[in-house]
C-alpha cells in the first residue's frame, strides 16, 4: 500500500513539474525578440510605436525640379528597420503613394504593409494630398478599400497609456458636413481622453504641417485655426506630428512639441534655414536638406521617449542620436 501511495505521489509531482516547465517555456517563447533574447513581459503602460510619412515614389515633375536621391532604396531600408524594431503599431501620416488612383503604386506599398501584418504589426494611416491626386474619388476608394478602419473623418487608437488621434487635413476634399463632423469628433475625443485616467498622453497627427520652414509647401493655416486651439488647451496633448514637408523639423510652440516627419521616401525638399527660417527649428538650423527618416516613440509609464531614426548617407545605417523626452507632469 505504501509503495502504491509513493508511486501516486511521485507521478503527481512529475506531472506538476512537467506542466510547470512547459508553461514556463511557452511564456518565455512569447517574449523572444528578433535578436533571440528573452525579454520580461512589458507592462501595460509601456510600448514602442513608429510614425512615418510621405513614402510616395517621386513623380517625374518632382525629379525635374528637385534632386532624386535613391528614394526607393531609402523607403525599403526604412521599412526594413521598422520591421527589425517590431513596434506595437505603425502610424502613417499620408502621401502613402504618389497617385492614389494608380494600381501599381498601391501594389508597391501593399507588399510593405503585408510584411508588417505578417509580424502582427498594425498599420494606421491617414490620407495625404497624393491619395487624392488627379482622380480623387478613385484614389480615396483605393485607400478606404485597403484600410476600412481608417475613417476618412478621423479616428483614434490607444496604445498602452497613449492615445493617438489622427484627422484628415485635406479640407478642400471634404464636404462641409464632413469637415464639421470631423471637427466635432476631434474636440469631443480630446475631451474624452483628457478625462480618462487610464490615458497619460495624447499624440495628435495629420498630413499637413501647421508649422514648417519648407521652401516648397506652406504651413497649414487651417490646421492652425481649427485644430490647434484644442490641442493647446488640452494638458495631456504633448506632441503634434505631421508630414507634407519632406524634411525633419522640430518646433516648440507655446510650450508644446511639433514634429515634421515627411522623410519616408518622397523627394527631398529644401528648408529656409538660419536667419531665413520662419520658425525656430530645434533640430538643425543650418542643414537645408534633411535625410530620410522616421520616428520611434518609446512609451514608458510616465514619459515618452521620442527618437529620430535618420538614414545615413550610406543608405544602410541610421543615426539615432537625436532624441528628447516628454513627461506626464
Amino acid at each position: 500500500m505504501k509503495s502504491f501511495l509513493k508511486y501516486i505521489v511521485t507521478a503527481t509531482l512529475l506531472v506538476i513539474l512537467s506542466s510547470f516547465n512547459i508553461n514556463s517555456l511557452l511564456a518565455q517563447q512569447e517574449n523572444i525578440t528578433s535578436s533571440g533574447k528573452i525579454q520580461p513581459n512589458s507592462p501595460k503602460d509601456s510600448a514602442t510605436i513608429c510614425f512615418i510619412s510621405d513614402t510616395q515614389e517621386p513623380m517625374l515633375v518632382e525629379k525635374m525640379m528637385h534632386k532624386y536621391n535613391n528614394n526607393d532604396s531609402a523607403r525599403k531600408v526604412i521599412f526594413n528597420r521598422i520591421l527589425e524594431i517590431s513596434p506595437k503599431a505603425v502610424f502613417h501620416l499620408g502621401d502613402i503613394v504618389s497617385m492614389g488612383s494608380s494600381k501599381s503604386e498601391w501594389e508597391r506599398i501593399d507588399t510593405i504593409v503585408n510584411k508588417l501584418s505578417s509580424k502582427g504589426i498594425p498599420f494606421y494611416p491617414i490620407p495625404g494630398n497624393h491619395e487624392y491626386l488627379f482622380f480623387s474619388k478613385s484614389g480615396i476608394k483605393n485607400f478606404s478599400r485597403r484600410y476600412p478602419y481608417a475613417n476618412i473623418t478621423g479616428y483614434a487608437k490607444v496604445i498602452a497609456n497613449t492615445a493617438v488621434v489622427l484627422f484628415n487635413s485635406n479640407f478642400n476634399k471634404l464636404s462641409k458636413g464632413q469637415f464639421n463632423q470631423q471637427l466635432e469628433w476631434y474636440e469631443n475625443t480630446l475631451k474624452q481622453y483628457q478625462s480618462d485616467s487610464s490615458i497619460s498622453f495624447i499624440i495628435v497627427g495629420c498630413h499637413h504641417s501647421p508649422f514648417t520652414n519648407s521652401k516648397v509647401v506652406s504651413p497649414s493655416k487651417e490646421v492652425q485655426k481649427y485644430f490647434l486651439p484644442d490641442f493647446f488647451n488640452t494638458p495631456k496633448c504633448k506632441l503634434f506630428i505631421s508630414g507634407h514637408a519632406h524634411a525633419f523639423e522640430h518646433f516648440k510652440i507655446k510650450g508644446k512639441d511639433f514634429l515634421v516627419i515627411g522623410g519616408g521616401g518622397g523627394i527631398q525638399q529644401k528648408l529656409y534655414t538660419g536667419t531665413e527660417e520662419k520658425y525656430k527649428d530645434l533640430f538643425n538650423t543650418n542643414l537645408e536638406t534633411r535625410m530620410f527618416h522616421f520616428i520611434m516613440i518609446n512609451i514608458d509609464k510616465d514619459k515618452l521617449i521620442i527618437r529620430l531614426e535618420m538614414l545615413n548617407k550610406d543608405f544602410k545605417t541610421f543615426d539615432s542620436s537625436y532624441k528628447f523626452t516628454l513627461h506626464k507632469f
